[in-house]
Parts: structure tokens; C-alpha cells; sequence
């Protein structure tokens, strides 16, 4: 190999993995505020959002 294989090989290299880095990014911005949702939803409905189906703590006491 010389040189410019080298140079070609780190510059595919560095493209590969910055574009990863990107896209994983990318999914946990989507994850973070899909669990965000979902909290805002549950704070939202009160003490019917008890996914037990049971008791909850003040109601057993």
C-alpha cells in the first residue's frame, strides 16, 4: 500500500465512524423524547396512570 491508499483508507475510516457518531445521535434524541412523551402522558392522567391495575400507596394506607 502506499501513500494514497493510506490517506483514501483513514478518510473512509473517519467518514464511516462521524456518520455512526450522527446516526446514533439521532436515535437517542428520538428515545429521549419519546420516553419525555410518555412521562408528560402519565404525569398527565393522575393516580389512574397506576399500570398495576392494584391499590395504589395512599389508597392501601
Amino acid at each position: 500500500m502506499d501513500r494514497w491508499d493510506v490517506i483514501i483508507l483513514l478518510v473512509a475510516g473517519y467518514l464511516a465512524v462521524m456518520s455512526l457518531v450522527r446516526l446514533m445521535a439521532r436515535r437517542r434524541n428520538q428515545v429521549v423524547d419519546h420516553v419525555r412523551e410518555k412521562i408528560a402522558e402519565n404525569q398527565g392522567k393522575g393516580p389512574a396512570a397506576n399500570p398495576s391495575g392494584g391499590e395504589s400507596d395512599r389508597e392501601a394506607a
